[in-house]
């Protein structure tokens, strides 16, 4: 019995010394601001307080305070657009969106002021091996695309972009982040992506394949070309009946886009001077939609068999 209790002693030993960094973690000084600004409780007095107490916070510290907050996602799974995220000191007394708001400002806060701070990409790719959400990954990879790429971080946003057992919207972000720092060098694959995606996910990278930052590199690419046409007609395709029975919603916006887009690609002038008197008003530019359509239609039919292979 004796033996059993020592045992049970050691274990419980060895039990506190596991959980003792991370009970002062819990308990640390960017826990109890962070929590302080996330709680609809603290008065606007205690809340500025600690925002600016939060703002002095070494980087390093404030971004692995607010990651497993920022990792839980949009409130129940929602839209962002459900609740539009304004002011902090407003956001934070709202059921359910708050904590996002707050978190979210944070975070933004945080990640421009630590471009100051050396070891930024670091620390985010330390966050990115630990177990985390879509939602949390596709934060991080934001973050490092946008404020703090490293030549570290093309190994694990590249294993991400091929794995095909990863969700199919971080890896359309993973092949974007690669395009604007690698260029071609990634071109192809990002294009077999690309056309074995949804039409979702194919028009983003159409539009990032087709950006005049990449085009400077590759020249008019005539897989993208196909892609962009091809995008054109599913969205004619898709109004075809409304067109033809002059239904509500029918409008060739969506396939505009795509024809304005591929002007600009290709250097072409699909896209009439919407300043014309006859582009004016809601009906001028539904015609002007139109017109650019048609013009990028015209085009297509007299060079397709240059854009074949």
């Amino acid at each position: 019995m004796y033996v059993a209790l020592s045992i049970r002693a050691a274990a419980l030993v060895v039990l506190c010394a596991l959980l003792t960094p991370q009970l002062q973690a819990a308990d640390s000084l960017e826990s109890r601001l962070l929590e302080t600004l996330l709680s609809p409780q603290s008065s606007d007095e205690e809340w500025q307080r600690a925002a600016e107490a939060f703002r002095e916070l070494p980087a390093d510290a404030a971004i692995r305070a607010l990651y497993p907050e920022i990792a839980k996602g949009v409130p129940n799974g929602m839209s962002y657009t459900a609740y539009n995220c304004s002011d902090p000191g407003r956001d934070r007394h709202v059921g359910g969106w708050g904590r996002y708001c707050v978190t979210g400002w944070l975070w933004c806060q945080t990640i421009l002021c630590g471009r100051k701070y050396a070891n930024l990409s670091k620390t985010l790719l330390e966050l990115w091996a630990q177990p985390q959400s879509v939602y949390g990954q596709s934060v991080l990879l934001s973050a490092l695309d946008y404020y703090a790429w490293v030549p570290e971080a093309d190994d694990p946003v590249r294993t991400l972009f091929r794995d095909s057992e990863a969700n199919i919207g971080l890896r359309a972000q993973a092949a974007g982040c690669l395009l604007r720092h690698f260029g071609t060098k990634y071109q192809r694959d990002v294009i077999q992506f690309a056309l074995f995606s949804s039409r979702e996910i194919r028009d983003v990278l159409f539009r990032q394949l087709a950006a005049p930052s990449n085009t400077r590199i590759s020249g008019a690419d005539p897989a993208v070309v196909r892609m962009g046409f091809w995008l054109m007609f599913e969205e004619l395709a898709e109004n075809e009946d409304r067109f033809a029975h002059r239904r509500a919603g029918a409008s060739y916006y969506g396939a505009f886009l795509s024809a304005n887009a591929l002007a600009t690609y290709l250097g072409e002038g699909f896209t009439p001077d919407y300043r014309l008197p006859k582009y004016q008003g809601e009906e001028g530019k539904e015609l002007w939609y139109r017109d650019t359509t048609e013009n990028a239609l015209s085009w297509w039919l007299k060079n397709k068999e240059r854009y074949a292979n």
